[in-house]
């Protein structure tokens, strides 16, 4: 015979307290506004995992029209720099009784469709969309006048949902000036594959410029695969520039990623090349790996940290959508460490 299920009534009469705190602390409200002491909370869950009990999660999402997710859409969301960012988002939506889903897209031709459609529908109560080339401006308006949206690039402008931005070019300034005022002679960049967007790349050769490097005296490659990914392409491009003489090779490179420069670390420790003696190294996106490696990496980027009071008011839109939206700026610095 099988066992009746356990209600709201049977946790609220073990644990004595009201159907309505039970209600309250079962709706996963409970680290925001939570009327209960924590005693009073602790000993709720404690009865309901007692009494094997589970709420009804449709029940809840008709009773108060919200689902208690955010869903986050990323092209590469297993690269170190989008997992500190998903990992924010997870603690931010974590402190206001929220789940986080995620979802992946540029991996399939449709994969970006779907995504939408998932949103239109109603998936999430908000949306943190890591950017793309790939998707489009028009595609995030649709999305963000069904919900609280937030987009994670630089090339987007605020139409009905919050951008965030990170301001790189004057961090990657002051990596280019930093070699300079070592002496560096013969600089390289190791670049993102050709997306007609290379911020990074632009600005770390146009300081060499303005300082009267000559234009053959600046290596620029490109990675082959996506520069989060292609860990191995990076390594072999790193080889390609440092298997010279040493009055050839250069003498820094700087990376579009921290990956990408991890990787010509590598390289240049496999051909017996001393950072940062020989090779100064710089990456991009101050990635938690960077900071453990020995010599520690060099780079630009910010905090994890610094992203927390966008996704807080991505969250505060929810209650209330009719907030503003715009551009939300997160400054990079230059991270000065051991490999340059």
């Amino acid at each position: 015979m099988n066992r009746r299920r356990a209600t709201q009534a049977d946790v609220a009469r073990a644990a004595g307290v009201s159907v309505a705190t039970v209600s309250y602390v079962a709706s996963g409200r409970a680290n925001r506004k939570n009327p209960a002491t924590p005693e009073v909370t602790a000993r709720v869950l404690r009865t309901m995992r007692d009494l094997d009990y589970t709420p009804a999660r449709s029940g809840r999402v008709l009773a108060r029209s919200r689902t208690g997710l955010v869903a986050v859409a990323a092209y590469t969301p297993f690269n170190p720099w989008a997992l500190g960012l998903i990992t924010q988002i997870e603690e931010v939506a974590a402190d206001h009784g929220l789940g986080v889903v995620i979802q992946r897209y540029g991996h399939t031709e449709n994969a970006a469709d779907l995504i939408e459609t998932h949103l239109l529908e109603g998936l999430a109560d908000a949306a943190v969309v890591v950017g793309s080339p790939s998707f489009g401006a028009g595609r995030l308006y649709r999305i963000g006048r069904r919900v609280p949206l937030l987009a994670v690039h630089h090339s987007y402008r605020p139409r009905g949902f919050d951008v965030m931005v990170q301001r790189e070019a004057t961090a990657v300034r002051a990596a280019a000036e930093h070699l300079i005022g070592l002496g560096v002679k013969r600089p390289a960049f190791i670049d993102v594959p050709d997306t007609g967007d290379h911020p990074r790349r632009d600005a770390f050769v146009d300081t060499f410029l303005e300082h009267r490097y000559r234009p053959g005296s600046i290596a620029v490659v490109q990675d082959r695969e996506n520069a989060f990914t292609g860990f191995l392409d990076s390594r072999h491009l790193a080889t390609e520039l440092l298997d010279q003489s040493p009055r050839r090779r250069p003498d820094a490179i700087m990376a579009s990623s921290d990956r990408a420069a991890i990787a010509t670390m590598w390289a240049a420790m496999q051909l017996g090349i001393s950072i940062p003696d020989e090779l100064k190294v710089i990456g991009a996106g101050n990635i938690p790996e960077g900071a453990d490696l020995r010599p520690a990496l060099t780079t630009v980027g910010s905090g994890v940290e610094e992203f927390r009071p966008t996704l807080e008011r991505l969250i505060a839109r929810i209650d209330d959508p009719s907030m503003r939206t715009g551009t939300h700026v997160v400054p990079w610095r230059l991270i000065l460490r051991d490999s340059a």
